[in-house]
């Protein structure tokens, strides 16, 4: 396996990205990076305070240019993406022609499920959201990002899943996808 190969992993906030990837990187002995932590060290600011102090547009041009430095991170990397990130400024086609795209899909419903409060207050497009306009957000989030996403190389279903399977599944699903680089 080459020490460049990247690993991104995308889909909706609460599918599992962050926890997996690290347990993939580790695995595959590769870093794992987590792309909303870099933007928040490039920026000086937490996710909810670009948001809130430069808006959208500027938070999703930050994320581009982040994704993009990871050119010149030398290593292999396993990185998970923003919910979002996928499908703004061409970066779904970056991610597949840079590296391996794995998309972590699961329900809207399923999603609900998993959020914490702590989580809802930080995740600057779920804040002050009733549970039925959350549900209703999510679907609808989910509906138009899915295009995006089932783009990736590799697609796992995590609903009712271990991390550890979803995991394992992962290893043998993106092992072969590695030969590219």
């Amino acid at each position: 396996m080459s020490n460049a190969v990247r690993i991104f992993l995308v889909g909706m906030p609460g599918s599992g990205k962050s926890t997996v990837g690290k347990m993939l990187a580790q695995k595959l002995e590769l870093e794992f990076l987590d792309l909303d932590a870099l933007i928040i060290e490039q920026e000086g600011l937490s996710i909810a305070e670009i948001f809130e102090r430069r808006g959208q547009d500027y938070f999703r041009e930050a994320e581009a240019s982040a994704l993009r430095s990871l050119e010149s991170k030398p290593g292999g990397l396993v990185v998970a993406t923003g919910g979002g990130a996928p499908c703004f400024l061409g970066n779904m086609d970056y991610l597949l022609s840079t590296g391996i795209a794995v998309y972590l899909k699961v329900s809207a419903r399923e999603l609900l499920k998993r959020f914490t409060d702590e989580e809802l207050r930080v995740r600057p497009l779920l804040q002050n959201k009733s549970e039925t306009e959350l549900l209703a957000y999510l679907t609808e989030t989910l509906a138009h990002r899915e295009q995006f996403y089932k783009k990736a190389q590799v697609v796992v279903d995590t609903a009712g899943v271990s991390i550890e399977t979803t995991v394992q599944v992962l290893e043998k699903q993106v092992l072969p996808c590695l030969h590219r680089f």
